[in-house]
């Protein structure tokens, strides 16, 4: 199996019976309402399996099925242990963005077909040797999008470059917006691609269509090595080019405690999105090709949720 049939059986079996789908409509942007179920277990449960999503996370595809294949995923919590111990920044604070990223890499693994995963921004992190047996546990990831995959759908090439907000509706809303800004950035979007294409020469399991634009980019970033400026444009160039979508999937995971009535609550979701986009408007001065995607997730009891993944990181 590749990575993401395995992802599917080891994390979407669990997850699937949590999360409820609302149809997709358009707005603004196309929004995907998701809840979750009602039940007392539901906090535990979702954190649980969020939790164990880690190794999906932080390992790459290969390193996947190389450990799937020699039977180290068949417990997996400690492979989980392991690769959150390994690879992820342990800033451990209730309020930090690991929740709403491993969420936001789930959603995208198990609601959106033929995607393919690109490199992990966990591995390449900051790490220091401690010098004592008791030191601060720390590292610090790649800085920039929260979630990178690469799909085809009928012809069309996606990069996807998601980004996650979780916390009262206010901030989500206001954070989201101000991401999506960031993300078509030309600076911060070429030198993402530039760190992903660097790192992805290395894979050799990746499909023709992806090793191609991997290839060609990193030709690009080799004849224009000396002027960051050149290289930044050759990039957006060849996107361009080549009409490469930018797909941006924003997760918003709102506290959002009136959660009795499905209607209803499909009701808010709405109200808010609408109110929130009606007059917003991307500063995309460089016309890059995107697509904007509204995750909308909201939770009954975010507290407790944050809570318990904390705790299950600190176990």
């Amino acid at each position: 199996m590749n990575a993401v049939e395995i992802f599917k059986q080891l994390i979407g079996e669990r997850l699937t019976p949590l999360i409820v789908k609302y149809e997709p409509y358009k707005d603004v942007f196309t929004t995907h309402p998701y809840r979750h179920i009602f039940d007392e277990n539901f906090e535990r449960n979702f954190t649980d399996v969020i939790f164990d999503s880690v190794m999906f996370y932080a390992y790459e595809k290969d390193e996947i099925e190389k450990e799937y294949n020699r039977g180290k995923l068949e417990d997996l919590r400690k492979a989980a242990r392991v690769a959150y111990e390994n690879r992820v920044p342990k800033t451990e604070k209730v309020a930090d963005g690991l929740l709403g990223e491993l969420t936001l890499d789930s959603f995208i693994k198990l609601f959106f077909p033929n995607i393919e995963m690109l490199y992990s921004r966990a591995k390449y992190m900051e790490r220091i040797p401690y010098k004592e047996e008791t030191a601060e546990r720390k590292g610090h990831e790649i800085k920039g999008y929260d979630g990178m995959v690469f799909s085809i759908e009928d012809g069309q090439k996606y990069f996807w470059v998601g980004q996650a907000k979780t916390g009262y509706w206010e901030y989500c809303l206001s954070a989201i917006k101000d991401d999506i800004n960031k993300s078509v950035i030309k600076y911060y979007f070429g030198d993402s691609m530039a760190i992903l294409c660097d790192i992805m020469r290395a894979v050799s399991s990746a499909s023709s269509e992806l090793s191609k634009i991997i290839d060609d980019i990193n030709d690009r970033i080799y004849d224009n090595i000396n002027d960051r400026l050149s290289k930044i444009d050759s990039i957006i160039d060849y996107f361009k080019q080549g009409q490469i979508k930018i797909r941006i999937p924003c997760l918003l995971m709102p506290d959002e405690s009136n959660y009795n009535d499905d209607a209803e609550l499909l009701s808010i979701v709405k109200n808010k999105i609408h109110d929130a986009f009606k007059d917003f408007k991307i500063g995309n001065k460089d016309n890059l090709d995107v697509e904007i995607l509204l995750l909308v997730y909201p939770l009954r009891d975010l507290k407790k949720v944050r809570e318990l993944f904390l705790e299950v990181r600190k176990i």
